[in-house]
């Protein structure tokens, strides 16, 4: 008997002990694992010198101009200029097909460029809303503050699950990608509805949650624009921004956004073409530098006191922003190298052949080229780029795209924002308001963009008359008439950045539009914002009814109007202070 348990004990003490070895032994490989994707990747070293600032460069894809110095040749143009990354515009390669088919002309330019290249390529892309609005088979998401009004880490998180498993099914493996700015001037009419909104705290939640759903995914994500847009009201496509707010209200602000960001391991950052004088010393012909041109602001503060690791790629090199502190275009292009800048945004073919010429010359230094290489590298490495395996483009099934449709849907109702209902206006019946104007606010004639707000609003049982602006100078003396014609009116608010491009702020038709809304009945006159919302803050503070609407797309429009009939109750949150 005692023969037998010390047997049965000796065999528990032997089991024990192979378990534990097997733990330690996994627990070990997983540390390997771990240690060899947090090593960084030195197989750069051994490209050539061409090779290497091929890798700082992200061209803007021009079938053209790839033939045209390629010899005809798609090869031929990689052997000649071996860049690394390619940003390919939908609004570029939508121009050779139709918006059904552009996902496959994006898969076949993607496998074609990959196979003419010796390195893994980096494919990037904007889509801040999603593919959605180029490509109607994918997902359409509404804007960034849209997601900001919803206030949910886990929408955020969808939105960024939902861009990187449909540009991976592209072939994208780079957004540029999201808006870290802060929408803190009202006028500025860049920023606006591209931001999460004007909370730094809610922003760093929110973008937080975005960019790891994102990179999850093995998409790199990009914060842009450091050190931040938001703040004066100037376009950095026009003329060169400014950070207006003092270094310490900047640290506590736009600094706590980009610092969390970099904490949380984003592969990206975008310069900006915005300068920032409370901490800039250097000047050039008695101006501060923007970002994009700044070593203090790239060099010394991005990469030094931030200590971030990863990539600063500029903005787009084209903008005017940028442009006019040096003498020519590619000596502005060798500027925002030399600043500090990792890969340059859509610079020229002659970027190549001058900064090869000049590090030969030892006019500018291959250290600083080896930190953007390395850095570049190392973006690839963590994205995967070169595992064996890789999948070039990761399809996406039709049952997953259906599941995102669902989500956005969902992400949409969420962040409609009710701003005001007074003496409960809504819901909206076809008992007490059976006839509508459907009036579109905007910058010329618009009213083709609100066929889906008319056509929903009438499969309600609702009769909508549509049309565009209502001038007091032109129709002022019909008002009255008007209100005795009309149950309830509806004011579309049309004016998002870029969209018409400009100012924000109402102009012309638009805001004698405004006059007439004001002179009619409050208790008739419903208000909603499709983008900006500080119209609807700012001038409809009487009007008994306002929403805000982030996006102006079909799927928006037809949401907003179930909100309208009662079928859900409005929960957004308001991301902007009230001007």
């Amino acid at each position: 008997m005692r023969k037998r348990k010390t047997s049965r004990t000796a065999h528990l003490l032997n089991s024990i002990f192979l378990l534990t070895v097997l733990f330690l032994s996994s627990c070990q490989n997983n540390k390997t694992d771990a240690d060899k994707r947090d090593k960084p990747d030195t197989s750069w070293e051994s490209l050539t010198l061409r090779e290497k600032i091929g890798q700082v460069v992200c061209l803007g894809y021009d079938k053209n101009q790839i033939m045209e110095a390629g010899n005809g040749s798609v090869d031929t143009f990689f052997m000649k200029y071996p860049v690394g990354a390619i940003f390919i515009a939908n609004w570029v390669l939508g121009n050779y097909t139709t918006p059904d088919s552009l996902s496959q002309l994006y898969i076949k330019t993607v496998l074609e460029l990959s196979k003419a290249s010796k390195t893994p390529l980096l494919f990037s892309e904007d889509f801040e809303t999603g593919m959605g609005n180029a490509m109607p088979n994918y997902t359409l998401l509404t804007a960034e503050m849209g997601l900001g009004a919803t206030d949910s880490p886990l929408y955020a998180s969808w939105f960024g699950d939902i861009i990187a498993s449909e540009l991976r099914s592209i072939g994208m493996n780079w957004i540029l990608n999201p808006v870290a700015d802060l929408n803190i001037n009202p006028f500025n009419h860049l920023v606006n509805v591209r931001s999460v909104g004007d909370n730094p705290e809610k922003a760093a939640r929110m973008l937080s949650e975005q960019v790891k759903a994102m990179q999850n995914q093995k998409l790199a994500a990009t914060a842009k624009h450091f050190p931040g847009d938001g703040t004066d009201y100037i376009n950095q496509h026009f003329n060169t921004s400014q950070m207006k707010l003092g270094y310490k209200e900047w640290q506590e602000s736009y600094g706590k956004v980009f610092q969390k960001l970099i904490d949380d391991g984003i592969m990206a950052i975008m310069a900006g073409h915005i300068s920032f004088p409370a901490y800039q010393k250097e000047t050039l012909n008695g101006e501060y530098l923007p970002a994009t041109l700044s070593p203090e602001l790239l060099t010394g503060l991005l990469k030094g006191t931030f200590g971030f690791k990863g990539v600063i790629v500029s903005d787009a090199l084209n903008m005017a922003g940028i442009s006019g502190y040096y003498e020519n275009q590619l000596e502005t292009e060798m500027a925002c190298f030399k600043a500090g800048t990792d890969i340059l945004l859509w610079p020229s073919l002659e970027f190549i052949d001058t900064l090869e010429a000049r590090i030969l010359r030892k006019e500018i230094s291959e250290e600083r080229l080896n930190d953007a290489v390395s850095r570049v590298w190392n973006m690839k490495k963590k994205l995967g780029l070169f595992d064996d395996g890789y999948e070039v483009v990761k399809p996406v099934s039709e049952d997953l795209l259906v599941g995102h449709r669902s989500k956005a849907t969902e992400i949409i109702q969420k962040s409609m924002t009710l701003v005001d209902n007074r003496n409960n206006l809504l819901p909206l019946d076809t008992l007490t308001s059976k006839k509508m104007l459907l009036c579109v606010v905007s910058d010329g004639d618009q009213q083709a963009a609100f066929t889906s707000l008319k056509e929903a609003l009438q499969a309600k049982g609702f009769e909508v008359d549509i049309r565009s602006n209502l001038s007091f100078f032109s129709h002022g003396h019909e008002l009255n008439n008007m209100a005795a014609t009309y149950d309830k009116f509806i004011f579309a608010f049309y004016s998002n950045p870029a969209n018409p491009w400009g100012s924000l702020d109402l102009r012309g038709e638009g805001a004698l539009t405004v006059w007439s809304l004001n002179k009619l009945p409050h208790n008739k006159v419903i208000s909603i914002a499709f983008g900006n919302p500080y119209e609807n803050l700012g001038y409809m503070s009487r009007v008994w009814c306002r929403i805000n609407c982030y996006s102006a797309d079909k799927l928006s429009q037809k949401i907003l109007v179930d909100g309208l009939t009662g079928n859900y109750e409005f929960t957004g949150v308001l991301p902007v202070e009230v001007p």
